[in-house]
C-alpha cells in the first residue's frame, strides 16, 4: 500500500519541481531583461540648507556624463512648505480594472507673484501600447481646483511626460509692459527615466 501511494506521489512532486524550476527560469529572464534596459536619466533630490530652519530641495536629471539639469524645486520653512518660493507638481494615478487604462490628476504649484498669471497649461503623457506609441495632450486645467483630471492607456503605471505653462505678468517701469514666460517641468513616477522631453531642458 505505501508502494502504491508512493508511485501516486512521484510524478505529483516531480510536476511540481518542474513548474517551479520553469517558474525561476521565467523570473529570471525577466529580472534578466529589466536590467538589459538602459536609462538616460536618473533622478535625485539634493538638499540646500540655508540655516535658521530655512532648506531648499531641488530635483535634478542626472544623465550617463553626469551632467544635470534641475526640475523642481521645493522650499521649506522649518520643514513646511514654502509655496512662494517652490515650484513643483502633484501626481496621483489609479488603473482601471480589467483594462489597460489609467485615471490620473496633476496639480501645479506655483507663486502668481514671481511666475505670473497662469494662462496657458498643457500635460504631456506617452502612451504606450501594443500597437502604437502616442504623445497625448490634457489642457483642462481647472483653476479652481488646481489641478488637470486626464485618462489614458498604457501598457504599464509608468508615466513619462511633461508640463508646459505660460504665465503673464503687468510690469509698470514708467510704462506698462507685459512680460510673458514659459516654463517646462519634466513629469516621471520612477526614479530611472529616459524621458525625452528632459533632452529640451539643456
Amino acid at each position: 500500500m505505501k508502494k502504491i501511494r508512493l508511485l501516486i506521489l512521484l510524478p505529483v512532486f516531480y510536476g511540481i519541481f518542474c513548474f517551479l524550476i520553469i517558474g525561476c527560469g521565467g523570473k529570471k529572464e525577466k529580472n534578466k531583461l529589466n536590467s538589459q534596459i538602459e536609462y538616460e536619466f536618473e533622478r535625485e533630490m539634493i538638499i540646500y540648507d540655508f540655516g535658521n530652519g530655512s532648506t531648499e530641495k531641488v530635483e535634478l536629471y542626472i544623465d550617463k556624463l553626469n551632467d544635470t539639469i534641475g526640475n523642481q524645486v521645493f522650499a521649506y520653512n522649518n520643514e513646511i512648505i514654502d509655496y512662494s518660493k517652490s515650484l513643483f507638481y502633484e501626481l496621483s494615478i489609479e488603473k482601471i480594472k480589467s483594462s489597460n487604462e489609467y485615471n490620473g490628476i496633476i496639480k501645479y504649484h506655483f507663486n502668481p507673484n514671481n511666475e505670473g498669471k497662469l494662462i496657458g497649461f498643457t500635460f504631456t503623457v506617452i502612451s504606450k501600447t501594443e500597437k502604437k506609441t502616442d504623445f497625448i495632450n490634457f489642457e483642462n486645467y481647472d483653476k479652481i481646483k488646481n489641478q488637470l483630471e486626464f485618462k489614458f492607456k498604457n501598457n504599464s503605471d509608468t508615466i513619462v511626460g511633461h508640463i508646459h505653462s505660460q504665465h503673464t505678468m503687468d510690469i509698470k517701469n514708467n510704462e506698462e509692459k507685459i512680460r510673458f514666460r514659459e516654463i517646462f517641468i519634466s513629469v516621471d513616477n520612477y526614479t530611472k527615466t529616459n524621458n525625452p522631453f528632459t533632452k529640451g531642458l539643456r
